[in-house]
C-alpha cells in the first residue's frame, strides 16, 4: 500500500497516512480549526484487517506531551531527502520523546514527531511517527520487513476530540525520482482506530 505526497506531508500532514492519496502542500494556516492542548491522552478500539490479524481488537492508548515545530518538520524532510531512512533514523534518535501509543497491558512505543493540523469541515488531524525496534528475529534473518522502519499513527478527530484513526506498524518512507514522498505500509492494511476519543488534555490556553 503505497501513497505519494509533496513535501508537505511533514508540515502538515492533512490526510490519513495509509489511505493512497496524491496531493499538493497545504497552505491552511496551523491555528485553524479545533486545537487541543498538550499533555494529550487519546482512548480508542484497535481493530485488525488483514492476515491472522484481521478481526483482531485490543485498547490502546495514545499520549502527546509536545508538538514537533514547522522547523524540525522541515529539518526532518530535509534529512530524509538527503541520507534517506537510515539518516531520519538517526535524527529521531538525537530528539526527546513527543509522545507514547501504548496497546493496553503494554507499557508501548514511544514516539518522535506529533503534528497537528485542521481538516475537512472543522475536523483536525493528528499525526504521529516514529523509528520501531527492529526484533532480533528480523534482524537474524534480514527479511524485507527490515526496510520498513517507521511506524505511523493518523487520527482524525472532531472538536471534542472523538473520531477514528490508523495505526501502521511498520512503513517505509522515502523520496521518489519524481521528489514525491512515497510511505509504504509493510502490511496489506493498516489496523484501524475506531471509537477515539478525548480522555485528557491540559490547560486551555
Amino acid at each position: 500500500m503505497q501513497l505519494k505526497m509533496l513535501r508537505g506531508l511533514f508540515v502538515a500532514l492533512v490526510v490519513p497516512v495509509c489511505a493512497v492519496a496524491s496531493l499538493t502542500a497545504q497552505t491552511a494556516t496551523p491555528d485553524a480549526g479545533p486545537r487541543f492542548t498538550v499533555p494529550l491522552q487519546f482512548d480508542a478500539t484497535a481493530i485488525g484487517q488483514a492476515g491472522s490479524l484481521s478481526g483482531k481488537t485490543f485498547g490502546v492508548s495514545i499520549y502527546i506531551t509536545e508538538w514537533t515545530t514547522d522547523q524540525q518538520a522541515l529539518d526532518f524532510v530535509d534529512v530524509l531527502k538527503k541520507s534517506g531512512q537510515d539518516g531520519l533514523v538517526k535524527a529521531f534518535g538525537k530528539t526527546n520523546d513527543v509522545g507514547r501509543v501504548s496497546p493496553s497491558g503494554y507499557t508501548g512505543s514511544a514516539f518522535r514527531y506529533t503534528r497537528s493540523w485542521p481538516a475537512k469541515g472543522g475536523s483536525r488531524q493528528i499525526v504521529l511517527v516514529t523509528d520501531r525496534v527492529l526484533s532480533f528475529g528480523e534482524v537474524i534473518s534480514g527479511g524485507r520487513s527490515m526496510d520498513y522502519k517507521f511506524g505511523i499513527v493518523v487520527l482524525h478527530v472532531d472538536s471534542t476530540g472523538a473520531g477514528t484513526g490508523t495505526i501502521c506498524g511498520a512503513c517505509k518512507i522515502q523520496f521518489n525520482k519524481k521528489n514525491e514522498l512515497q510511505i509504504e505500509n509493510y502490511l496489506k492494511k493498516p489496523f484501524r482506530l475506531v471509537n477515539v476519543r478525548l480522555e485528557k488534555q491540559g490547560d486551555k490556553q
